[in-house]
């Protein structure tokens, strides 16, 4: 009997020592909520920091705003032709003020469309198609312009196509018949076609530029070869090469 009574004993033991733990697992989580409660949560940070990253994005951009909102699986695709401008550029820099000058210069065959990764290999593919057996040829530029972009958010200071419009307008077509299979919008109507050399998001900055009609005439007589189209979409450049 004294061992069912010390059998009993003992399992009445671990039966109190099983409550004495839950117990104590009840006093550690109650603690635990308890300190969470006392301790008070961060303050959200003022708006300020917000504004500063907004400043700082603005910055980065140079003040630029994009024009389209970032979408997944949207590659901004367009096609044009590469010129190097940069003597051009060195003349017409004492005249250029506070605009910001362009790194690159080129002359667009299409408007900026955005396009879905599964479309990119065949519209590559449509636009060498469009253009084979297509010719080089040269252009040379006709005069200075200030233009502006579709959203009203930055001016350029251009120089316009003279010599190789009709070349140009040619090449225009074939992509434009691309961008219809696809339903995307079609170059301008009228076409001028141009290179940006510097902008502002001021449009007063632009108009008050005034470039000495005997230097535009300078420009005028300097002539570009055009060999290659080019066809960008997103971080992907791909070159047409002409005959």
């Amino acid at each position: 009997m004294n061992s069912l009574k010390q059998y009993t004993s003992s399992d009445d033991e671990v039966d109190a020592d099983d409550q004495l733990d839950e117990k104590s697992a009840i006093k550690r989580i109650v603690s635990n909520n308890n300190i969470n409660e006392s301790v008070p949560k961060m303050p959200k940070l003022p708006s300020f920091f917000d504004q500063q990253k907004a400043e700082q994005s603005k910055k980065d951009h140079q003040g630029r705003v994009r024009s389209v909102p970032h979408q997944h699986n949207s590659w901004a695709t367009y096609v044009y032709c590469k010129v190097d401008l940069s003597s051009e550029v060195q003349k017409l820099l004492p005249h250029l003020k506070e605009a910001e000058l362009l790194p690159e210069h080129h002359i667009s065959l299409s408007r900026p469309v955005y396009l879905q990764k599964h479309q990119l290999n065949s519209f590559k593919a449509a636009v060498r198609a469009s253009l084979r057996n297509s010719s080089r040829f040269y252009i040379s530029f006709a005069q200075v312009s200030q233009l502006t972009n579709d959203e009203k958010t930055r001016s350029f200071l251009t120089l316009e196509i003279g010599h190789g419009y009709n070349q140009l307008f040619e090449f225009m077509t074939c992509v434009d018949k691309v961008m219809k299979r696809y339903h995307k919008p079609t170059f301008y109507q009228p076409p001028r076609f141009h290179a940006s050399i510097a902008w502002s998001l001021k449009e007063s900055t632009i108009e008050s530029i005034n470039i000495p009609p005997k230097l535009t005439e300078e420009i005028a007589k300097d002539v570009f070869n055009i060999d290659k189209v080019y066809i960008k979409m997103g971080h992907i450049l791909e070159i047409v090469l002409l005959e």
